[in-house]
C-alpha cells in the first residue's frame, strides 16, 4: 500500500491516480499503433483459437491452451458506479496463493477481446503476498467508472492481434472479436500474479515458482 502525506493527502491521492489511469491509455495507444505487434502473418504458427471466448489461457509446456482459473477480488468501491470519491482501495483474493503454477517465467496467454476495445484489454498485474491472502492496491477517481492498478504493480506487455474472428451472439446477428496473445517484455521473478479486465471478480491467476 502507497503511503500518502498527511499534510495533503487528496492532491497526492489524485496524483497517484492520474499515473495509475495513464497507464490505461497507453496499453489502449500500443495496441491500437500500427507496429510490429500488430496483426500477425498468417503463415506463422500461433495456437488455434479455442472455443470459450470468456477465458484467460496460457501456453502449457506441451503447446496445449489451459483456460487459468477465474478468482474473485474482494474490494469496497463499485468499479462499475462512478466513484463517490477519489480513493486507493485494496483488492483481496482470500486463498494465501494461486492454485495454477507456471515454471515458465517468460509464459504466453491468449485472450479475446471486443472488436472495438471495449472493454479495453487485458493488463498483467503482480499481487502482494500477505499471510493468508493475496491483494493489489488499485486507484479510482471521483465521478468516473473503473479502476487502475499502481504502475509498480503493472506489468508491461506485448499485445498482438492474431486473428480477427466473427461470432454469431443470437441468430443472424454477429459481433467481431480479436483473439490475441500477451505476453510480458520482460521475464517474470518467482511471485504471485493476475490477469485483469475491467470486472474484478473474474481475476485470472497463477503463480510463478
Amino acid at each position: 500500500m502507497l503511503a500518502l502525506s498527511s499534510r495533503r493527502p487528496h492532491t497526492m491521492l489524485i496524483k497517484f491516480a492520474r499515473q495509475s489511469l495513464t497507464i490505461v491509455s497507453l496499453a489502449w495507444m500500443a495496441l491500437l499503433a500500427p507496429t510490429a505487434t500488430g496483426w500477425a502473418n498468417r503463415s506463422q504458427r500461433f495456437p488455434e483459437p479455442p472455443g470459450d471466448l470468456t477465458r484467460v489461457y496460457y501456453l502449457s509446456a506441451a503447446n496445449q491452451l489451459l483456460p487459468l482459473p477465474f478468482e474473485s477480488g474482494i474490494t469496497l468501491p463499485n468499479v462499475f458506479l462512478p466513484a463517490k470519491r477519489a480513493e486507493i482501495a485494496r483488492v483481496v483474493l482470500k486463498d494465501p496463493t494461486a492454485r495454477t503454477v507456471l515454471t515458465n517465467n517468460n509464459p504466453r496467454f491468449y485472450v479475446f477481446v471486443a472488436d472495438k476495445m471495449d472493454p479495453p484489454p487485458h493488463q498483467l498485474v503482480r499481487l502482494t503476498s500477505k499471510r493468508s491472502a493475496r491483494e493489489l492496491a488499485i486507484s479510482v477517481l471521483k465521478g468516473r467508472k473503473g479502476y487502475a492498478p499502481f504502475e509498480t504493480d503493472n506489468v508491461r506487455l506485448e499485445r498482438r492481434i492474431l486473428e480477427r474472428l466473427q461470432v454469431e451472439t443470437s441468430k443472424g446477428r454477429y459481433i467481431f472479436v480479436n483473439y490475441m496473445q500477451i505476453r510480458p517484455l520482460k521475464t517474470l521473478p518467482p511471485g504471485e500474479y493476475a490477469i485483469i479486465g475491467d470486472s474484478l471478480s473474474d481475476m485470472a491467476t497463477f503463480r510463478i515458482q
